[in-house]
């Protein structure tokens, strides 16, 4: 008689409490993923999906010191007595943030490191690593600093590394949110690929619609809600018999849009920031990231920046916002700049201070700061050290912070967002829109950097592609 194989990854009455606030980050979770599955993971922001993949992996309750109850199993052998390192010979993470993965300077050592860590013969490590990055488009950029990357590279090389050992699990936490649409072909049909009738995909994702219209859904659909299972079972069965809850829950499904923002009716007042002749270098007799650029941004307006990963779009925002040295004039009034990382934006060691850093301690900010946390859904975690959060729960708030500090500047100003959006469910992609059209509404302007089209076509007053350094 022919055995049934072990699941790869199994929990029982899997429960995490954070000793700290007592929150029940995950309750009774029971299971199981087999050989061959490929399992889509939904739920709203702060659901629980990435405490769920960070459990598989054992980062909880080896790195993360939650109380724990249940049992967690990956390819038979209990987290609880199997290092992160140890799981890491089976267990391949995306993560969410990719550029916490990235620790060495050059992409091709990037790469080789997780080759050398599970032993590969020296003399293959090359042509796999070749061979890794050639599957997501990314082969010339070998030899390429990890630093000098734009974000959507960075998640092509932290999807290959991860990748690079031929794990039999594959926690993938929205590795396409930074991507363009080639990147997200690229990415998912690697990821896809690599599963076969032996490994396993758990696939965490807000962008349901190019996955669809592409490479496709996964069969099978988990829905997560405040950390406990509401649904499991066929893809589409799922988003057919819980249409209503995931909508009302604000997750993203296929098919569903965003609400359509009116147009703005710009006056004749001076830009709020003008850019004439701008030229970015990343150092002195050096090819130039961005070219020539005009641009005026007006009181009023939503601006969308779009392009292909790496054309530049980062380096224009940082460049508008003063960060960065220049050829050519920026005049207008100072904006204020939201990271792509939200990390580099955090001074403080808990988001209530996070929040009030820089601003004046009165009754009309006190107030403000009470309205956007509420509106953006981090009023709840005030105690809380701001490294330590969710990426979307992080992304939330570098954006709450930008706009305080752009709506308490003595004039109305430019509001510069790199992916405000990214990490996000639909409900907190909606909010997030409508505050920064609020900001454009005061007499303020936005701009942010996007990859989606749906975002735009909806929300934009004016949309600007960015194709090789070059307005077009």
């Amino acid at each position: 008689m022919r055995s049934t194989p072990t699941p790869l990854v199994e929990l029982r009455g899997f429960t995490a409490v954070d000793p700290r606030s007592q929150r029940v980050l995950l309750e009774d979770i029971n299971l199981t993923v087999d050989h061959g599955e490929q399992l889509l993971l939904l739920g709203a922001s702060g659901a629980g999906k990435s405490i769920l993949l960070n459990a598989i992996r054992g980062v909880i309750p080896h790195s993360v010191p939650l109380h724990i109850s249940g049992d967690c199993f990956v390819a038979g052998k209990p987290v609880i007595t199997n290092t992160v390192a140890d799981l890491s010979r089976t267990v391949g993470n995306v993560p969410q943030d990719p550029h916490a993965s990235i620790t060495l300077p050059l992409v091709e050592d990037e790469i080789a490191l997780t080759l050398e860590n599970h032993g590969v013969d020296p003399a293959e490590i090359g042509a796999r690593v070749h061979k890794l990055l050639a599957s997501v488009d990314a082969d010339h950029l070998l030899h390429h600093r990890t630093q000098s990357l734009s974000g959507g590279w960075i998640q092509r090389i932290a999807t290959v590394a991860a990748l690079a050992a031929q794990p039999s699990v594959v926690l993938a936490d929205e590795p396409t949110s930074m991507l363009d649409g080639a990147g997200v072909a690229a990415v998912m049909q690697v990821l896809t690929e690599l599963t076969g009738d032996d490994g396993a995909l758990i696939l965490v994702e807000h962008r349901l619609d190019e996955l669809a219209e592409g490479p496709g859904l996964p069969e099978r659909t988990v829905v997560i809600d405040a950390g406990r299972i509401q649904a499991d079972g066929p893809t589409r069965q799922v988003l057919t018999e819980h249409a209503n809850q995931l909508e009302a829950n604000g997750v993203w499904t296929p098919g569903v849009r965003l609400p359509e923002y009116p147009t703005s009716t710009l006056t004749d007042a001076a830009p709020l920031l003008r850019a004439r002749n701008l030229t970015v270098r990343p150092a002195p007799k050096v090819d130039p990231i961005v070219t020539n650029i005009d641009l005026d941004i007006h009181a009023g307006e939503r601006v969308a920046v779009m392009g292909a990963n790496g054309t530049g779009k980062t380096t224009l925002l940082m460049a508008l916002a003063g960060l960065l040295p220049v050829d050519g004039d920026i005049t207008g009034r100072p904006p204020v700049m939201v990271f792509q990382n939200p990390e580099h934006q955090f001074l403080t060691h808990s988001v209530h201070d996070e929040l009030r850093f820089g601003l004046n301690t009165d009754a009309a900010t006190e107030t403000a700061v009470q309205r956007l946390s509420t509106a953006l859904g981090i009023d709840h975690l005030a105690e809380l050290n701001p490294f330590r959060l969710s990426g979307g729960e992080k992304r939330r708030l570098s954006v709450v912070t930008g706009l305080l500090a752009a709506q308490h500047r003595a004039e109305p100003t430019v509001l510069l967002a790199d992916e405000p959006t990214f990490g996000l469910d639909r409900a907190a992609t909606t909010t997030m829109l409508d505050e920064l059209t609020a900001h454009a509404n005061s007499d303020g302007a936005v701009v942010i950097i996007t990859h989606d089209h749906r975002l735009a076509d909806a929300w934009a007053t004016r949309t600007i592609t960015v194709t090789q350094g070059a307005l077009v």
